[in-house]
Parts: structure tokens; C-alpha cells; sequence
């Protein structure tokens, strides 16, 4: 049975093992804002409305439960993919899309707009997102900000479990938000996400930041996986490096060697 303990359990694990610099996310949709959690925070609280990708940032770089509806966003094109806004005209997005310059032609952003992934509208109202090491929900999913070597780890400690390659589609277009958040919401496969310019323009995303997402039934294993997947052989995280003795040295080392009493090089 899923409870609140266990997954805060995992959250620890995980925070511990690859020395994470912020809190792995637990994400969860819901219909509408009655279910959020007691205790959550809204930006409509504050006067203000936020992107999802800034929601992210409150609760990784802070740890607060944020809670989000259209109410409390300001990204369209985020509220048209949640279903939490819908279009009276589909074209729209192409010629939004077009308008950022995002693609060449009309052409090539309805195609890329076809395999965007946009669910139903009103299906969800809100999304809650909480540090998952002291969560208040029990998550779809987890959103983990990362280097490459500590996603390299995810990564391997995922194959461990499964054998299979993770394999993500990428446009770097939405990317936290669709190509991770939404894509393993329906897929129930793990991701790795090459985080977009929202992210980093107004999420503060760093350039050394990956994120990894993975369904909830997943979580335990990975975790579990962590402490295995080649550990016991050196291969963890912070990444062992392999130290050999200097083949050169500086002239001005060479020439205090030769100063010394007892010469040493």
C-alpha cells in the first residue's frame, strides 16, 4: 500500500546518495484545487502568476509544496498542454509558435505541434508539486534536477532494474513541463530532459542542470538500485577519479628540487 513515509523515504535516499543540490520533486495532477494538500502554497497568494517551470524552482531550490492552477499561471502554451486552457482556434499555437520564430515554416511547427503531447482539456485542474523527502502527496511521478554524472547514475540504476535503454524524444521546447513531466505522466517510462529557455530564463535553471523524471512505480527500485549498479566496484557519485603519479612537473619544481638537502625528484 503507497504511503506518505515511503516515498519521503525514497526522496532521502535519493538526495543522499547522489548528493542532489536541490530536492527531488514529487509531482501529482489533480481535478481541481480542493485536492490539493493543506499547507500548500499559491503564487495567486502572492499577486502573482508564475510559470510551471518556476513552480519547480519554489519547491526544489526552497521546499515548499506549490500548488498551481490557470489561476496561479502565466504560460499559455503550458496551460493549453495540461488542458487547464483550451483553444477556440487550433492554428493558434502554430502561429504563436512561428511568431517566437521556434521553427522555419508553418509547415514544420504544425508538425512538431502534432507530436506534442496536449491532454484532454479539463481532465486536470491543478498540479501540486513537493519536495519528495518530505512530501504531502503521493506522487504520479518524480522530477529530478541533476548533473550528467549524477543522470548518468539515474540512468544506470534504472537499466539495472529494467535492461531496457531509456529512450526521450527531445526538442527542448516545453521540456521540463511536456517532454518530462506530461511524457512520463502517460508513458510511465523514465526520461531524461534537456531543460528548455523557460526553464532557464525564468525557472533559474543552471547550465550544468539535467532533469531525469520516473514514475512512482519506479522510484523504490532505482533508489534501491543506487547503492548497486557497479557501486560496490567504485562507480557512484561523486564520480571516483583515477590518480596517477605527475609524468611532468614544472621547471621551477625541478629547480627547488635541487635546492633541497635531501633531492627528492
Amino acid at each position: 500500500m503507497e504511503d506518505l513515509e515511503s516515498y519521503r523515504e525514497i526522496g532521502e535516499k535519493l538526495t543522499e546518495t547522489l548528493r542532489l543540490q536541490c530536492f527531488p520533486l514529487a509531482i501529482k495532477l489533480v481535478e481541481n484545487e480542493d485536492r490539493f494538500p493543506e499547507g500548500v502554497r499559491r503564487p495567486k497568494a502572492f499577486g502573482m502568476r508564475i510559470t510551471m517551470c518556476q513552480g519547480f524552482a519554489m519547491s526544489r531550490r526552497i521546499g515548499w509544496t506549490v500548488g498551481l492552477t490557470a489561476d496561479d499561471m502565466k504560460c499559455i502554451p503550458n496551460l493549453i498542454a495540461y488542458g487547464f486552457a483550451e483553444l477556440e482556434d487550433q492554428n493558434a499555437l502554430v502561429e504563436a509558435f512561428r511568431a517566437m520564430d521556434y521553427y522555419e515554416t508553418d509547415e514544420t511547427a504544425k508538425k512538431a505541434i502534432s507530436s506534442m503531447i496536449i491532454l484532454e482539456p479539463e481532465k486536470y485542474g491543478g498540479i501540486v508539486v513537493s519536495p519528495l523527502g518530505w512530501t504531502k502527496i503521493l506522487p504520479d511521478l518524480a522530477l529530478i534536477y541533476c548533473n550528467s554524472a549524477q543522470a548518468m547514475r539515474l540512468i544506470q540504476a534504472t537499466v539495472y532494474k529494467t535492461g531496457e535503454r531509456i529512450v526521450t524524444p527531445l526538442s527542448c521546447l516545453g521540456a521540463s513541463c511536456l517532454e518530462g513531466v506530461l511524457r512520463t505522466l502517460l508513458s510511465r517510462k523514465p526520461g531524461l530532459v534537456v531543460p528548455g529557455a523557460g526553464d532557464r530564463v525564468f525557472g533559474a535553471t543552471q547550465d550544468h542542470e539535467l532533469a531525469f523524471t520516473a514514475p512512482k512505480e519506479m522510484l523504490k527500485g532505482i533508489a534501491e538500485a543506487l547503492k548497486k549498479a557497479g557501486y560496490e566496484k567504485g562507480v557512484r557519485y561523486p564520480i571516483p577519479t583515477s590518480i596517477v603519479e605527475p609524468s611532468m612537473v614544472p621547471d621551477a619544481w625541478i629547480m627547488l628540487n635541487s635546492k633541497l638537502k635531501r633531492k627528492i625528484l
